[in-house]
């Protein structure tokens, strides 16, 4: 009688040492989770470009990210002036380099004109890439030898926005906070 109540403990104590294994098991395996590299999204909410219905759970606002035609305009219009600007010092640099007459002196400063407008060009993307992942849905930058000037939403712009800002094109571009210009619309 001693010896089956030793086996049956033992028996019951590998079962509950089994049922523990095979629950901790089930429970700390991840579940498989269908996702694309680079996609992220808002938990419970729907961004948009129009106004939209809200739901009860949604935590953010998509009336606040819709732009009205006047910022639609602005952004458009900014983006256009600022290429084209830059499109010109380019245009005028390689009309330099293809003049035989043009001294070397000049050459050089052409060449390096060009190389600072795709310097700025690039660093004004990547700080407007940068910004739209850190939230703001339109903004446009701008970098000349003065410093920085960035374009936001007023609506987005609240709290401490500005130096999310700030340090995002300081980061990127190495721009001190002094020369970071702020503009909303």
């Amino acid at each position: 009688m001693k010896r089956f109540k030793k086996q049956f403990l033992a028996v019951v104590l590998v079962a509950a040492l089994g049922a523990a294994v095979y629950l901790n098991w089930s429970l700390a395996t991840p579940k498989k989770v269908s996702k694309t590299l680079g996609e992220s999204k808002y938990v419970n909410a729907t961004l948009s470009t129009s106004p939209a219905k809200q739901t009860s759970n949604t935590k953010i606002k998509t009336a606040d990210y819709a732009l009205t035609k006047k910022q639609k305009e602005f952004f458009a219009s900014a983006k256009t002036t600022r290429d084209s600007a830059q499109d010109k010092v380019i245009d005028k640099a390689s009309e330099v380099l293809g003049l035989s007459s043009s001294s070397s002196k000049t050459k050089t400063k052409a060449q390096s004109n060009v190389a600072e407008v795709l310097k700025n060009f690039t660093l004004q993307d990547t700080i407007e890439t940068t910004l739209k992942a850190k939230g703001f849905t339109n903004c446009l930058s701008y970098i000349s030898d003065s410093g920085c000037t960035v374009t936001v939403l007023k609506s987005e712009l609240k709290k401490h926005k500005p130096i999310i800002v700030k340090s995002a094109v300081q980061s990127v571009a190495n721009i001190s906070f002094d020369k970071i210009t702020i503009v909303t619309i």
